[in-house]
């Protein structure tokens, strides 16, 4: 879910946090609620382009246009949008599907309702010069995805993951570590990719090289969907039609972005490119990589109860809820 440093920093760390739960949440107002009447539908959302459509929406008055109630709550990131839901002072959170499920583990009434991204390319492989990726001896990782992303790559070279040495960082440590050679490598985003290129490292690939990815959720309350689920469909519709914009239209969503949480529009836009936005339905494919994750952490102990990806994703709802 995955780091209040200075804006990028936070942005970075969302990722982080995305499998860390965090036991506060500390939230500041985006947006002021839209006086249109009907009930206040608080979204809790990270400070990172891949929120995109939320700002989108926000931005270009989507949600007004649509008679809804919207206001959007910008939190540090990961967990915190989750644990927000879970607190009552949200009705809707996106996460990372990670984040979700970690959360979930320790609040059964969580749901979630369907996706509206997915990317194999915005978590990369990054070498240090000279290094190969049969030479590596020393990976550094941040918890939860990091690991899990490292661990699924390690296994993919036909390297033993207990056999290298996993150097725990944070994201914007790994550019430097990879320039002293304190580490061989990283698996992260930007801007701390771009920024170990800069310093004489290497892209060796993608997260999609070795078949993982990552999808981010809408997540609600049990308690509140069961006497809101008409307006829950209404308001995923609008993150739907914003997922659409960015997709035919990035510099539509590079301004939103860059406006809501003061980013560089060229950093924004590099990004939103790399980031697959569509609002959809679970599919068999989400259910299994759910089911993957749950068992990886469940290895490392990182699960605070049980969870089962068929009952806390709702597979078909996203079809009958928001036509």
């Amino acid at each position: 879910m995955l780091r209040v440093l200075r804006r990028r920093t936070v942005a970075a760390l969302v990722a982080v946090a995305a499998f860390a739960v965090a036991t506060t949440a500390c939230t500041r107002p985006a947006t002021q609620a839209v006086g249109n009447g009907g009930d206040l539908v608080r979204i809790s959302v990270g400070v990172d382009p891949s929120y995109a459509p939320f700002f989108l929406a926000d931005k270009e008055g989507m949600f007004a246009a649509a008679g809804l109630n919207v206001q959007i709550i910008q939190t540090e990131g990961g967990a915190a949008g989750a644990q927000n839901v879970v607190a009552g002072t949200s009705e809707l959170s996106g996460n990372a599907d990670s984040t979700a499920l970690t959360v979930m583990a320790g609040n059964p009434g969580l749901r979630a309702l369907g996706a509206y991204e997915d990317s194999d390319r915005y978590f990369r492989i990054v070498l240090r010069k000279g290094a190969a990726p049969n030479s590596i001896r020393k990976m550094g990782v941040f918890p939860g995805i990091g690991l899990y992303f490292t661990d699924r790559y390690l296994r993919s070279l036909g390297l033993d993951p207990a056999s290298i040495s996993l150097v725990t960082t944070s994201p914007p440590e790994q550019p430097a570590l990879l320039a002293r050679g304190d580490i061989d490598g990283f698996i992260s985003f930007d801007p701390w990719v771009s920024r170990a290129v800069a310093s004489d490292g290497h892209v060796a690939g993608t997260t999609g090289d070795f078949g993982a990815k990552y999808s981010q959720w809408l997540l609600a309350s049990q308690g509140w969907l069961s006497t809101h689920e008409q307006l829950a469909g209404r308001v995923f519709r609008v993150i739907a039609r914003a997922a659409d914009v960015i997709a035919a239209d990035p510099d539509r969503a590079t301004k939103a972005v860059a406006d809501a949480i003061h980013m560089d529009p060229a950093e924004v836009r590099n990004q939103v490119t790399q980031i697959d936005f569509k609002g959809r339905d679970f599919t068999s494919g989400d259910i299994e990589q759910a089911g993957q994750l749950v068992d990886f952490f469940r290895g490392q102990g990182k699960l605070g109860g049980p969870v089962d990806p068929k009952e806390v994703m709702l597979s078909g709802w996203f079809g009958r809820n928001s036509q």
